[in-house]
């Protein structure tokens, strides 16, 4: 009986270590898409998540060769994702983009996506 108990236990607590792990938010998708090569400047960043990202610690960067590329204003949409427009035509070569969110159970989250633009519009 005593083993039982300590197996049951024992199982209680991996599944309550899996939910809260399962518990974070993650990237659902983004604009534009990871490793995309495009024919021209992207107008707006955009990043979905599987939770609705806290705006008290959300945010989005644009790097690119000569380093971080001003966006406009962040915008949390009810569509579980980070919107900012990019006020500038970007030049051909290689972008960063890095995010920063926490979802329902408060953890932040942080990640980075890279995306090229082959020609200038």
């Amino acid at each position: 009986m005593r083993v039982w108990r300590i197996a049951a236990c024992a199982a209680l607590l991996i599944a309550a270590a899996v939910a809260a792990v399962s518990a974070h938010m993650a990237v659902s998708k983004t604009m534009p898409e990871a490793d995309a090569a495009l024919l021209i400047s992207p107008s707006a960043i955009q990043v979905w998540f599987t939770q609705a990202p806290d705006p008290a610690v959300s945010r989005l960067a644009l790097n690119g060769a000569a380093g971080e590329i001003a966006l406009g204003e962040l915008d949390i949409r009810s569509d579980k994702s980070l919107h900012a427009a990019v006020p500038s035509t970007l030049a051909s070569g290689s972008y960063t983009v890095r995010w920063r969110a926490a979802g329902d159970d408060g953890h932040t989250q942080r990640g980075e996506f890279s995306f090229t633009v082959r020609a200038a519009n």
